[in-house]
């Protein structure tokens, strides 16, 4: 059985364990307190004990306790130190990453746009892209700087939570949808002070908001001056500029962009935008990460390695 197979047992088999331990310490709290015997009491201790875990089964997927149970499961798989690739988010080692095929899923994603671009590139426990690995390489080398930082990131994914929390490192998170998040914030109206964030992440967001522009320059509002945004967004190669073009139809914009939630894909001057916004941009050089961490480009032709660091100018 594969590596995966047996996190995904485990995971299951852990969520059981959890559940059955719920109902039962709930169970025999409720038949308590019902004081009956037979089979009233045991009718009336199973429908509330049954709710308590439906509650504990909501909270463990759409609030912060997601990250935490992740982060404990994360204890028990792959605690190995061998495998040909590592991933620095979750702290785990494998044979290798995996095939997640996007590009099976037609109703969401552009197959052609996976063609040319490596597959196996998927963390097998928490998920991480090449670009997230790319990040958490960043953030280990610069971990003093983020220690007593004020840092805000936007759209938290669980592979980047995994590494703030196993380094100690305390981190609000903001989202217009995401329940998990702390802040529900539109990133293209930010209702924070000016020059109240020190350290921001905001990773291949951008696509997905109606006004890039918009959500640019209140990304650098928010910032101190000499404060630091990393940003990544899909880039095609091919374009010159932005590209992105009104459609309010999904398979539109699976066709044009490669997603059926993407408004538009950047061109070859993303780093003359991000500094035209008023920011010094250099971008992270990844002939200098390891190999094992696999920083290629993928799994889509549009998801670049190029992770921009962006300073604040005064």
């Amino acid at each position: 059985m594969r590596k995966y197979d047996r996190n995904a047992v485990f995971n299951i088999i852990l969520k059981a364990l959890l559940f059955l331990a719920v109902f039962a310490v709930f169970f025999c709290i409720f038949k308590l307190i019902a004081g009956m015997p037979g089979v009233v009491a045991f009718v009336i201790a199973v429908i509330p004990s049954i709710a308590v875990v439906l509650l504990f089964s909501y909270l463990l997927r759409y609030t912060v306790f997601y990250y935490g149970y992740y982060a404990f499961v994360s204890k028990f798989i792959h605690r190995s130190n061998e495998g040909s690739v590592y991933c620095p988010c979750c702290g785990k080692h494998f044979d290798q990453f995996k095939d997640e095929r996007f590009y099976s899923d037609t109703a969401r994603f552009n197959p052609d746009m996976f063609a040319r671009s490596r597959q196996d590139v998927i963390c097998d426990f928490c998920r991480s892209a090449p670009r997230h690995r790319i990040i958490a390489e960043w953030a280990e080398q610069n971990r003093d700087m983020l220690k007593d930082a004020r840092i805000l990131y936007f759209a938290p994914e669980l592979s980047m939570m995994l590494w703030f929390r196993r380094n100690g490192i305390r981190v609000r998170t903001a989202d217009l949808f995401d329940k998990r998040a702390d802040l529900k914030l539109d990133l293209t109206a930010l209702d924070l002070p000016d020059e109240s964030e020190d350290i921001v992440f905001c990773n291949h967001v951008l696509e997905h908001v109606a006004d890039h522009s918009s959500a640019l320059s209140e990304l650098h509002r928010i910032i101190r001056i000499g404060g630091t945004l990393i940003i990544s967004f899909p880039i095609d190669k091919a374009s010159d500029h932005v590209r992105e073009e009104e459609t309010s139809s999904d398979e539109e914009r699976i066709r044009l962009y490669g997603q059926s939630d993407h408004l538009r894909v950047f061109g070859k001057d993303s780093r003359q935008m991000l500094e035209e916004a008023g920011f010094n941009v250099s971008l992270i050089d990844i002939g200098n990460l390891p190999e094992t961490i696999v920083p290629v480009e993928g799994p889509a032709d549009y998801d670049s390695n190029m992770v921009f660091v962006c300073v604040k100018k005064e």
